[in-house]
């Protein structure tokens, strides 16, 4: 009987000879895949255990989550002294939980889960070193983001100079460095494509996790007879933040289920999609719904051209004949952009804005005039809501928000043109990027990671361009994590292709 080549993953078909480069990369994958086994497995767990925390209502700090964060930070601990790759794996199951179960560290004062994450992602960076890895250059990209972090950092000179305590200014910078530390874990950690595939795997199952609490939460809170109360804050603490969380890593699930093969195996992750924009309605954002609809959009644009004019014609025609086939939620939120109720009208407009929409109009004029004022450096990281009621025509109530409604324009108000510039450009690199690894790649995790990538970098621009989204470790720190995927995965050698079947066993035989 015939032996087959596969019965010996690794091996020559020739006795003796040694085993072809394509089998020799699948074995080493192979023996990757195992040893990242363990820790894909803790990770799906712990996600799993914080999802049901929630759904149950378990107390922060109950007994419970004390017990649960015990056992979570001995295994964080161990994972980035002995096991170093797993430690992403651990940190994408927890970090999108972190502001429902901070899990504060007993016994020191201001720690919790997420800081001790961040204090031991250089410990497994020195670990990953120590076992003799190969290491990766700085190039480009990460000078960069470095350039970037070394830029945006001046404005702590004007923030400073307007006396707030130290301990103050240094938590508000953290709020903003935290999130860019794990592009750079990321890019430290992962060495092969097997440590990519798992990373995706875990964001999979924690994005579908995240989404059936947010419908959870949706369906409990019902029709509180106005959509302010209707609203769900969901895990983020907040409605806007919650429907950008569902948007920047629902989308991938639409990478995956497009990019899978068979085709049967992306129908999971098809499932999984639909459940987090269904899920997306219960926040009621309206930038949301722009975000979620321009990251779908360009990821079936990227995947198949045809569909996406298949089902966009589709979809209109199906809006136009039957209107009742829109969402009701979607219906009321867009409908109330117009409002009598309004506080601005334009000059030549009869149509009056909702107070929010008229709100946000109020302070981009204002913003614009603090960037013109302080163009270089801002006016210092953490300032923009004490300064706004002084470049504003319309005097703010103690009661209107004074955030931005606008990551960019925060941006180069707080930290100046130059350092926005350079965001700008970080999003330009990193989509020029894994627009290459789309197009001119074979190996499925490059193009899987390639198409997810793009579809979240075009949810998080349009998104932050109706909010403040971009200074939160629980919601953008894993697409600084995907930045960092593709910058290093554009770096590794594409493998060997396989060889055909049938040439192998016609060898054997």
């Amino acid at each position: 009987m015939a032996t087959r080549a596969e019965d010996f993953p690794g091996r020559s078909a020739v006795a003796g000879a040694p085993p072809p480069p394509a089998a020799r990369v699948r074995a080493a994958a192979l023996r990757s895949r195992a040893e990242l086994r363990p820790g894909l497995v803790l990770a799906f767990f712990y996600a799993w255990a914080l999802a049901m925390a929630r759904l149950i209502d378990v107390s922060e700090d109950g007994k419970a989550m004390l017990l649960f964060g015990t056992t979570f930070s001995i295994v964080a601990i161990f994972s980035a002294v002995a096991r170093p790759r797993w430690y992403l794996l651990l940190v994408v199951a927890y970090l999108p939980f972190s502001k429902v179960y901070p899990l504060p560290l007993a016994g020191i004062t201001g720690a919790n889960m997420t800081n001790l994450l961040i204090v031991l992602g250089p410990v497994a960076w020195l670990s990953r070193r120590a076992q003799g890895r190969s290491r990766l250059r700085l190039r480009f990209p990460e000078m960069l983001v470095l350039t970037f972090v070394a830029v945006a950092s001046l404005s702590l000179v004007p923030a400073y100079s307007a006396g707030p305590g130290l301990g103050e200014l240094a938590q508000t910078y953290r709020a903003w460095l935290a999130p860019i530390l794990f592009f750079f874990f990321a890019r430290g950690l992962v060495r092969d494509r097997e440590d990519v595939r798992a990373v995706l795997q875990v964001l999979a199952w924690v994005a579908f996790l995240v989404a059936a609490n947010t419908w959870k939460e949706g369906i409990d809170r019902g029709d509180r007879g106005s959509i302010d109360r209707s609203r769900v804050p969901g895990l983020m603490v907040q409605a806007n933040q919650m429907g950008a969380f569902l948007v920047y890593y629902g989308v991938p699930l639409l990478a995956f289920a497009l990019s899978a093969r068979p085709r049967r195996k992306g129908l999971p992750y098809l499932l999984a999609f639909l459940f987090a924009a269904r899920a997306t309605l219960f926040t009621f954002s309206r930038g949301a719904y722009m975000a979620m609809a321009g990251g779908a959009a360009t990821v079936v644009l990227l995947a198949n051209p045809l569909l996406l004019v298949a089902a966009g014609g589709a979809g209109a025609v199906a809006a136009v004949v039957h209107p009742s086939l829109i969402p009701q939620s979607i219906r009321e939120r867009v409908g109330a952009t117009a409002s009598d109720q309004s506080m601005y009208e334009g000059e030549n407009s009869q149509v009056s804005l909702d107070r929010s929409n008229a709100l946000r109009l109020v302070l981009w004029q204002g913003a614009l005039r603090m960037i013109t004022e302080h163009p270089f450096v801002g006016v210092g990281v953490g300032r923009f809501q004490q300064l706004i009621r002084v470049y504003t025509d319309f005097p703010l109530k103690p009661e209107d928000p004074h955030d931005a409604h606008n990551a960019f324009l925060l941006q180069a108000a707080e930290m100046g043109v130059p350092s926005t510039l350079l965001l700008f450009l970080i999003f330009f690199v990193w989509g020029r990027t894994a627009l290459r690894l789309r197009f001119r790649r074979r190996h499925p995790v490059d193009r899987r990671l390639a198409l997810a990538f793009l579809g979240t970098l075009a949810g998080v621009t349009l998104s932050c361009m109706f909010g403040s989204r971009f200074s939160d470790e629980a919601l953008v720190g894993l697409f600084w994590m995907m930045g960092g995927l593709v910058v290093v995965v554009a770096r590794l050698r594409e493998p060997p292709p396989l060889p055909r079947r049938r040439g192998l066993l016609r060898r054997v035989a």
